[in-house]
């Protein structure tokens, strides 16, 4: 059986309303909404924070909580942190977000969230404010690219404990990336 994604059983005018927001807002390539999904499937942090509100707040739990200023250092860390597992160059992390799929509020959406080149799925919840976007909370799916980034975590911890092993980390890295 079809049934609308955008139909809502017994929804409220302010539903309604709402989710014909949200479908104006996809149909207007230039909505904040729209500009930020773009940023993150291109991995264009001026695309990103360019579509977001001055108070704007990332949240992933595995690498970290940032705000527009230390967005960059997101991509910086979560690419050193599963080059452990070989080389991932910046285009590998670019993120697909696909939704609505659920409205918490007027203002909150949660999208699924996924990065196919490096395996990780999730869902994300955005907060829209005002002037852009105003928070993005990340939840990952109990998965394998999940577990290869706390295993990433737990490596970077022992070798940051035992110098020896950071040696020979780092003869590892340089034939990774031998520049």
């Amino acid at each position: 059986m079809y049934r609308d994604p955008c139909r809502v059983d017994n929804a409220g005018p302010k539903v309604v309303q709402l989710l014909d927001r949200v479908r104006d807002q996809n149909a207007n390539s230039t909505s904040p909404l729209n500009r930020y999904i773009e940023g993150w499937a291109q991995t264009d942090l001026e695309k990103i924070l360019d579509a977001t509100a001055s108070s704007y707040r990332f949240t992933d739990p595995f690498v970290g909580s940032f705000d527009a200023r230390s967005l960059h250092k997101y991509f910086d860390l979560l690419q050193d942190r599963l080059s452990c597992t070989g080389a991932i160059s910046r285009r590998e992390l670019a993120f697909f977000l696909q939704g609505p799929m659920k409205l918490r509020s007027h203002k909150e959406l949660q999208f699924w969230r996924e990065a196919p080149r490096i395996g990780l799925t999730g869902v994300a919840e955005i907060e829209i404010g005002e002037r852009g976007v105003a928070a993005e909370r990340v939840a990952y799916d109990l998965n394998l690219a999940s577990e290869i980034l706390c295993c990433a975590l737990a490596l970077r911890s022992s070798v940051s404990r035992a110098p020896e092993k950071r040696s020979q980390r780092a003869r590892f890295r340089n034939r990774l990336n031998p520049h």
